[in-house]
């Protein structure tokens, strides 16, 4: 759905089904609707709740959600800036 595969596109549709996976603790899932509310794709853009998935999925080893998270750190997105945080991811 995020990506029109299959029929038409629907972000916001794709946005609550990640919801549902990421509430159950699927890290993929976790990071994809981190990157989602990261772009604002689907809804609103919330920098703070991308954060909260990126560690959230990163915390279970999810490397890309590692890489996003240290770059918010390190730039303060979504909180205070954490270079120290984002060196060790």
């Amino acid at each position: 759905l995020a990506n029109g595969e299959g029929g038409p596109e629907d972000c916001a549709e794709a946005r609550r089904l990640f919801g549902l996976a990421a509430a159950q603790g699927n890290a993929h899932a976790q990071c994809f609707l981190g990157s989602m509310h990261d772009a604002g794709e689907g809804g609103p853009q919330d920098l703070v709740e991308a954060r909260r998935l990126y560690g959230l999925a990163a915390a279970q080893g999810h490397a890309r959600a590692q890489f996003h998270l240290g770059g918010m750190l390190a730039n303060g997105e979504g909180g205070s800036e954490d270079c120290a945080e984002a060196r060790r991811l």
